[in-house]
């Protein structure tokens, strides 16, 4: 895992080093509502906050309306379970480290519309409110599908709004996450 992070960080910085006017690349940061599913009976799940920063990248594809998107995001994805019952919660927390692998669409500089999926590497995993709670068999890499809207406000800043879902396992007795964002963006071309 630290070869892919070193690889995607290094491929990042030659981004930036040999930009030309139809690249872009910069950095986001926000918050996500996660949510999801916990198997057992009368278990219900609440939806949490999480944080998603990193960085990102786009290069124009033949033609120039659309881009290849990727990027290097540390995302993190807790839910919460409540036992309909006892009124027990247990808190879940899985971090990954997600990579984009969208196809975006540009119809102009300042909005970008994008569809595709994320390789999320799990890089940690816990579990609390539960002595006996434990994060079993963390399906990794997983690949949620993501759909968003990137556009820019000024000619820096601007604002990804993204929803994401991973209609399968997560983890052990964990699963349909699904998720909406709003990141802050700050273009370093």
């Amino acid at each position: 895992m630290k070869k892919l992070f070193l690889v995607m960080a290094m491929f990042l910085f030659n981004a930036a080093g040999t930009a030309q006017a139809a690249k872009d690349y910069g950095l986001e940061l926000g918050a996500r509502q996660q949510s999801g599913n916990v198997a057992g009976a009368s278990i219900s799940t609440n939806s949490k906050t999480g944080m998603q920063f990193g960085g990102y990248y786009h290069h124009p594809l033949e033609g120039g309306v659309a881009h290849f998107r990727t990027g290097l995001l540390y995302t993190q994805r807790p839910i919460e379970s409540e036992n309909d019952i006892t009124g027990a919660k247990v808190q879940y927390n899985l971090d990954y480290l997600d990579i984009p692998v969208d196809i975006m669409f540009k119809p102009s500089e300042s909005v970008g519309f994008y569809l595709g999926f994320n390789v999320a590497i799990n890089i940690t995993k816990s579990c609390t409110g539960d002595v006996t709670c434990k994060v079993n068999s963390v399906n990794t890499p997983l690949f949620p599908f993501v759909f968003g809207v990137m556009f820019n406000f000024t000619p820096k800043w601007g604002l990804d709004f993204y929803v994401d879902g991973a209609n399968s396992n997560v983890a052990k007795g964990l699963y349909d996450y699904r998720a909406v964002g709003l990141n802050l963006t700050y273009s370093l071309q």
